[in-house]
């Protein structure tokens, strides 16, 4: 005679896979924090940052089905300060997961605003830019493994140094500051986005690749801004924008 299976059985075995933390932090590493020096750039210059304030609108751990398991709140980070910063904690089923998806976008305030000094040999100019973007990112940590009772962690590493990428597309990029330096028209020592963007890109030999629309400086550097997230370091994201 076959016995009819109770819900509770059916239930038993997912309750004995229990959960862990999936613990959600964010960093801007030693070029946010402490500046990026000269050997650094292809042409000598070096950069620091007074702000690099990002807003995390998402941050959410998925499943083998692309389903939300687990998702962080909302955050604004100001990534000068000494990271990396916790976003928070969460209970995640236990289980092997594929991605980790974040996004970066505007939510009332510039989804990005960096400010801070470009210096080129004896010349030195302050900037404070503002960038409404909308970037999502999808990443693929080596390990999203998790176990009952265990914690994950997670970076959301930003790179400052993408904003001064000669090329959009290529893995050749280098470093260069001294273009926005010239770029100040009225020499008061205050580079905009709008000096940025009468500076064309193709006069200076920076490459678009399939990003023929980009021709200004001010669109090439929103462009760069749009790839700044990674993950737990170097991690790459495939970015959405």
């Amino acid at each position: 005679m076959t016995r009819p299976l109770l819900l509770s059985s059916l239930l038993a075995p997912l309750a004995a896979c229990g959960s862990g933390d999936w613990v959600v932090s964010t960093w801007g590493e030693a070029f946010i924090e402490q500046g990026i020096a000269a050997d650094e750039f292809e042409d000598g210059c070096s950069a620091t940052f007074d702000q690099f304030t990002v807003r995390i609108t998402e941050a959410a751990l998925l499943d083998g089905d692309g389903e939300v398991a687990a998702s962080a709140e909302p955050a604004t980070v100001e990534l000068t300060e000494p990271g990396p910063h916790e976003l928070s904690t969460v209970a995640a089923p236990s289980t092997q997961y594929d991605t980790v998806r974040y996004a970066i976008e505007s939510a009332g305030e510039p989804a990005i605003q960096a400010a801070g000094t470009l210096t080129c040999g004896a010349e030195s100019v302050t900037f404070d830019w503002a960038f409404d973007i909308a970037s999502t990112y999808s990443c693929a940590p080596d390990d999203l493994s998790m176990a009952k009772g265990a914690e994950v962690e997670t970076e959301l590493t930003i790179h400052g140094d993408h904003l001064f990428y000669d090329s959009l597309e290529h893995d050749d990029a280098v470093l260069r500051a001294q273009p926005m330096v010239d770029a100040d028209g009225d020499g008061d020592g205050v580079v905009t986005l709008d000096e940025l963007a009468v500076v064309d890109v193709a006069a200076l030999g920076h490459r678009v690749g399939q990003q023929s629309d980009i021709t200004d400086l001010a669109s090439f550097v929103t462009y760069l801004v749009g790839g700044v997230g990674h993950v737990n370091g170097e991690g790459h994201c495939d970015v959405s924008r």
